[in-house]
């Protein structure tokens, strides 16, 4: 019985330990990819939210399901040491919800790739 508990706070810890930890950050950021028409595009938004895994922005941009965007988000000067850097990162689309509101305007939700560049990239 001392093992089962024991192993069931592990399980928890370790549950808990895996799920990714979401950061709502209004934070301007730049799109871009291939819409419907299979045209380049590149529009400015607001990230919603964002997690080691996924993140969320709105988009006016029609997009297919699981096309791969770029996002290209300017650090704070305080994070870049008053050097224009930004984070660059890509991401397949995995959601796609309409905003009432606002006509043609989605909630995107992207999965992120591993890897990620900090760099001189413009917004």
């Amino acid at each position: 019985m001392k093992n089962e508990k024991r192993n069931g706070l592990n399980r928890e810890k370790y549950q808990e330990k895996k799920e990714a930890k979401i950061f709502e950050m209004p934070l301007s950021l730049k799109v871009s990819g291939t819409n419907l028409e299979g045209r380049e595009f590149e529009e400015a938004s607001t990230l919603s939210y964002i997690s080691s895994e996924e993140a969320s922005f709105l988009l006016e941009t029609d997009v297919e399901p699981s096309s791969l965007l770029k996002l290209i988000i300017p650090l704070p000067d305080s994070l870049a040491e008053g050097q224009p850097l930004s984070l660059v990162l890509k991401g397949k689309v995995i959601s796609m919800e309409p905003i009432m509101n606002k006509k043609n305007t989605k909630k995107v939700r992207i999965r992120l790739d591993s890897r990620y560049f900090i760099g001189r990239e413009e917004v």
